[in-house]
């Protein structure tokens, strides 16, 4: 058997997808391993995974940014068609089953593995119940039946869930109405617990449309998620529940329900970025970070990032940084400036004078580039996490039991947010959205949230608590990975059996 793995080009789908190699490695050695992407992706994920992981294999399909009008040095997932379309064939030739395995945002490889006779899973990154909210906005379209006035409405296929005009993705507000018919074909759900970074709307579209056409697909894999497509097969081997069935139950009943398929866990997959981005200060390198953070008093120090591909606006930085000024809990900042702005312009975005008093009264860091965040959420001085929810950052958090102020940004973000603060209880809103027209920003709103979490109420320690019990879930989890179980043996006994067999049946 040869793995095709087709990731969307962002770092932390990237890592997703070498964290799924390892798994997909440990489950069949003997399978052939290669993933693709343009010429300087592949150079980079070559450089950074190539010496630990020797059974992976690359290869770069041609690329030229300027034949497609685009700048020099730019990567893009829309414009390898044909260069996939010929690296598959010759692939196929060599007479072994094939199954490719991509992002869906990348949900054109689908019809690409059908036209030579390959089998087709997708890999995705979100939470179920973010999976399964997107899901059903994107194929039936709410909000445009609900009246306009109205700031809340109801899923039409879970109509216990109530999603706020808010928390929808911007480019839901351009929608129409064009239904899709569905068809009997099974999807096998592969999901991942990362990544982060978003698309294009033309890709979130395609991603979502690949899903709803289950004949274009032969499954998807989903992180975390439950085995097998019926009540009977969510018990492993020695009759107990998997662990991760324990983290998502609402958003997993509504997968189940909406697709009507097996959903097969492959996780937690909690992965190491691909590459260290240099810091622009050499003030506050990894070590320094950690040294700053020891000198710090236990569960004290907030941790803010709104990840790799994010940014606020200008006026929001403002108010978070006045937020900080009014607390005064110690912080370590990962920041991006706005967009169309550069780190020099922070006179612009932040108020005079705040980094300087920052570094003066020994309060806070702000970092430039990027940062050791496992090495953050793990060290004890941490005590809250600032966050996007992001589906890695989710994870990565309630793997160290830290609590989330949550400020979603885009995309299923509002969706993970909802379910941490409402099914997990470690999470508290505190802002929504970074687009023209998203709600306001306070910054007493954001202070009384680093307040309730860190400031010794009644609130917090119950959200410390929920996170301690998230933590223990996915700790069971990964000891079972570890020993040979639940993940591995749904890959080799699920998806692999299914991809054989329906590489069989095609070649007969």
């Amino acid at each position: 058997m040869h793995l095709i793995l087709a990731p969307f080009p962002t770092q932390g789908h990237f890592a997703a997808f070498l964290s799924l190699a390892d798994r997909l490695h440990v489950a069949r050695p003997s399978a052939l391993i290669t993933l693709v992407s343009t010429p300087g992706n592949v150079s980079n994920l070559h450089a950074a995974a190539a010496a630990a992981k020797p059974f992976l294999r690359f290869h770069a399909l041609p690329f030229s940014p300027e034949e497609h009008g685009l700048p020099a040095g730019t990567q893009s997932a829309d414009a390898v068609h044909a260069a996939f379309d010929a690296f598959l064939n010759g692939v196929r030739a060599g007479g072994a089953p094939v199954v490719v395995v991509a992002d869906p945002f990348l949900a054109w490889t689908s019809a690409v593995a059908r036209r030579h006779g390959a089998r087709h899973a997708f890999f995705d990154s979100c939470s179920a119940y973010g999976s399964a909210v997107y899901h059903s906005l994107w194929n039936h379209l709410p909000h445009l039946l609900a009246p306009p006035d109205a700031g809340a409405f109801c899923l039409l296929d879970h109509t216990e869930v109530t999603v706020y005009r808010s928390q929808l993705p911007s480019h839901f507000l351009l929608a129409y109405v064009s239904p899709i018919r569905d068809t009997d074909t099974a999807i096998l759900m592969l999901m991942s617990g990362r990544p982060r970074g978003g698309g294009s709307r033309r890709q979130r579209q395609a991603g979502y449309r690949g899903r709803r056409l289950g004949g274009c697909v032969d499954g998807l894999l989903h992180h975390p998620a439950t085995v097998g497509s019926s009540e009977e097969a969510t018990r492993d081997n020695s009759g107990s529940e998997h662990p991760l069935d324990e983290l998502e139950p609402a958003g997993l009943r509504m997968l189940r329900r909406a697709l009507g398929v097996p959903v097969l866990p492959i996780g937690p997959l909690l992965c190491v970025p691909t590459r260290h981005v240099s810091h622009r200060d050499p003030d506050t390198d990894s070590d320094s970070i950690i040294r700053w953070l020891d000198a710090r008093d236990r569960s004290s120090v907030l941790y803010i990032s709104f990840g790799s591909q994010n940014s606020l606006r200008p006026e929001q930085m403002m108010e978070l940084a006045a937020a900080l000024e009014i607390t005064c809990r110690p912080f370590v900042w990962a920041f991006r400036p706005p967009i169309t702005f550069d780190y020099d312009d922070s006179d612009k975005w932040l108020p005079e004078g705040f980094e300087e008093r920052a570094r003066a009264g020994d309060r806070g860091l702000l970092v430039r580039g990027w940062v050791p965040q496992l090495r953050i959420l793990a060290h004890a001085s941490t005590g809250a996490f600032l966050s996007h929810c992001g589906w890695n950052s989710v994870l990565e958090s309630a793997a160290h039991s830290v609590p989330v102020i949550g400020w979603p940004l885009q995309g299923d973000q509002f969706f993970n947010c909802k379910m941490l603060e409402e099914e997990w209880g470690t999470c508290l809103e505190a802002a929504r959205g970074n687009m023209k027209g998203s709600l306001a920003v306070k910054r007493a709103r954001l202070a009384e949230a680093v307040e309730a979490v860190l400031g010794g109420t009644e609130k917090g320690a119950e959200m410390r608590r929920r996170a301690r019990g998230i933590q223990e879930l996915i700790g069971r989890a990964q000891t079972t990975q570890d020993n040979g179980g639940s993940s591995a043996q749904t890959l080799e006994e699920e998806f692999f059996t299914l991809m054989l067999r329906g590489a069989a049946a095609e070649e007969c």
